[in-house]
């Protein structure tokens, strides 16, 4: 009983290590995004006259839009460095069972 309660133990504990990659990755691209975006956005704000020219097709690059996605993108990374941390907690919980 205890050997299976302790293999059971030991996939958690894997499943719990392959999770956090996944989210690791999914912070960085989101990271990625914003300094992307914010890179974009100063460009943007640094040139006067592509601000004020009406001449522009696309509004992929509008400014309001632009603080609007890296506002939304800011809100991402802070959710998911939360629930990375919440996923490294649950490891080191885990792995003080020494199941490893």
């Amino acid at each position: 009983m205890l050997k299976d309660y302790l293999m059971v133990a030991k996939d958690a504990l894997s499943t719990q290590k392959k999770l956090y990659q996944v989210k690791e990755q999914r912070l960085a691209l989101a990271l990625d995004e914003y300094v992307r975006l914010n890179d974009a956005y100063k460009e943007k704000s640094s040139s006067r006259i592509s601000l004020f020219s009406g001449s522009s097709s696309s509004t992929k690059y509008d400014p309001d839009i632009l603080k609007a996605e890296i506002s939304t993108t800011r809100l991402r990374v802070r959710m998911l460095n939360l629930v990375l941390w919440n996923c490294a907690h649950k490891i080191h919980d885990c792995s003080l069972l020494r199941v490893d």
